[in-house]
């Protein structure tokens, strides 16, 4: 049978996040969230597909277990099981023990034809992960997807973006694609997808159930070290000016100063 596994991510909703003065990572449970955006065009990519091949769409999560939020819209959305990776030892995982995690998951999960990432995170912008999953499987990759025109049991082209050019490419299954806005319009979620949606069990594992040790993820584990981080503090002066004279002379000034406007 046709598999095809899409990860998803749980992201913030807003750009306010507080940073952890320890960890020097983001502190997620200070914010709202949401999936990240690239990661639903992925799904999509991934439902209409589906509907060519009858392939089984897994949905996979990676974090707290809030994120099974994340799972659920993956469900109402057209995947029909959901897996959620989640422990402690998970926490301030970098991209590359994060494609550990995920690799191992794959490997758990068994027989796939193709795995679907988002572009990139919000939260990160680093669009690592889709091809450090596929370095730990050593299967081949395609970013920024553009289209699927054919699909095989060994094969697909694919027009992907490369810069300002586009190429047209066949690649071997299985491989892992990442995924942008280019691919479409997203569908509109259904109520009788959620109900449907609600009713499912997620499974949840551990480091333990993917044969990984404690050592081997999270953040003592990654190579990323992040130093130090800050906020940038902008300040500005308000000033009410009562008439045009008043403007004109703070104009001239200005420009006196080689300040411009």
């Amino acid at each position: 049978m046709k598999r095809y596994i899409v990860f998803l991510k749980q992201v913030p909703l807003s750009t306010k996040v507080e940073m952890d003065p320890v960890t020097r990572t983001l502190k997620r449970s200070s914010a709202m969230t949401r999936t990240n955006p690239d990661d639903l065009y992925a799904l999509q990519l991934a439902v209409k597909l589906k509907r060519r091949t009858g392939a089984e769409i897994v949905a996979v999560s990676m974090g707290p277990a809030s994120a099974e939020e994340v799972l659920r819209e993956a469900l109402q959305r057209g995947a029909d099981k959901a897996v959620l990776l989640s422990s402690k030892a998970f926490a301030g995982s970098d991209t590359w023990c994060t494609s550990l995690v995920l690799a191992a998951a794959v490997r758990k999960l068994g027989e796939y034809d193709l795995l679907l990432f988002g572009k990139m995170a919000v939260d990160g912008d680093t669009a690592q992960v889709g091809p450090e999953v596929a370095g730990q499987l050593d299967i081949p990759q395609v970013t920024h997807l553009m289209e699927v025109s054919d699909i095989s049991d060994t094969c697909m082209c694919v027009r992907k973006k490369a810069g300002r050019l586009f190429q047209r490419m066949e690649v071997d299954l299985p491989c892992v694609v990442t995924v942008g806005r280019e691919t479409g319009e997203l569908d509109c979620p259904t109520l009788t997808g959620w109900r449907w949606a609600q009713r499912q069990t997620i499974l949840h594992w551990d480091e333990c159930d993917l044969g990984l040790e404690p050592s081997q993820v999270g953040l003592q584990a990654s190579p990323t070290q992040v130093v130090s981080t800050m906020v940038p503090r902008r300040k500005k002066d308000v000033e009410w000016l009562p008439d045009g004279e008043k403007f004109f002379a703070v104009v001239r000034e200005s420009m006196r100063r080689g300040i411009n406007f």
